[in-house]
C-alpha cells in the first residue's frame, strides 16, 4: 500500500480509503474479486483511477487494505486485556463473534468467490499473519520444546482452519464444537509447555 497507515492520515485520506473499502466489499458480494477491474471501483466511487493509485497498486492492494480494516475493526487487541492462560480462546472468541456478525454477507460474498479463487486466498493469507504475528508476540511461545517458528505456524493454521469449519463449510461448526476443538489440538500442547 502506499499509503502509511502507522502515521495520521487527513480527513481526506481516510474518507478516500473508507470509499474505497466500502465499495470493494460491497462489490464482492456481486461478482468475484477477479471480476473487479480498477475502473470499476473508481466509477462507483466516484474517482479518477489515479486517486486509486495514489493509495494502491492493484485491486489486490485494495483487497489487502480491506482485511486490514476488519481486523482493526474486529479489535483483536483486546485479546491483552485477557489472561495469558486464556487467550488462544480469547482471541478465538472474538474472532469467531466478529464473524459471526456478518455471516449473511459472508455467504453472499462466498457464492461469488470460490474457496480455491484470490479473495478467499488472500484472505487466508491475511488471517495467518495475523494470528502469526498475535502468537509470536505471546511471552509463552518461548516455553515451548518446539522453535518458535514452528510453534506459531502451528497455532496459525489451526485457529485458520477452525474459523473456516464455522464460516465456509456447508455443514459449519457451531461455536462450541469449535473451542472444543480448539482446547483439544491447541489446549493440549500449551499444557504440555507449562508443565515444564
Amino acid at each position: 500500500m502506499k499509503v502509511d497507515l502507522s502515521g495520521k492520515t487527513g480527513r481526506f485520506a481516510r474518507r478516500t480509503l473508507s470509499d474505497f473499502s466500502e465499495k470493494m466489499l460491497m462489490l464482492l458480494a456481486d461478482m468475484s474479486l477477479e471480476e473487479i477491474s480498477v475502473q470499476k471501483i473508481c466509477d462507483i466511487c466516484n474517482y479518477p483511477r489515479s486517486t486509486f493509485y495514489n493509495y494502491f497498486d492493484d485491486i489486490y492492494d485494495l483487497m489487502d487494505y480491506c482485511w486490514t480494516v476488519i481486523v482493526k475493526d474486529m479489535n483483536l487487541d483486546e485479546y491483552m486485556k485477557i489472561p495469558v492462560k486464556d487467550r488462544t480462546e480469547g482471541i478465538f472468541s472474538i474472532m469467531y463473534d466478529y464473524l459471526d456478525g456478518y455471516r449473511p454477507q459472508i455467504h453472499k460474498i462466498l457464492s461469488k468467490n470460490s474457496l480455491n479463487g484470490r479473495c478467499m486466498s488472500s484472505l487466508r493469507l491475511f488471517m495467518r499473519g495475523q494470528i502469526k504475528d498475535i502468537v509470536s508476540r505471546c511471552p509463552y511461545t518461548k516455553d515451548f520444546p518446539l522453535r518458535e517458528d514452528v510453534m506459531v505456524d502451528y497455532y496459525a493454521v489451526t485457529v485458520e482452519m477452525l474459523l473456516e469449519k464455522c464460516f465456509l463449510e456447508k455443514i459449519p461448526l457451531n461455536k462450541e464444537e469449535a473451542v472444543q476443538s480448539l482446547r483439544f489440538l491447541l489446549g493440549t500442547i500449551e499444557k504440555e509447555a507449562h508443565r515444564k
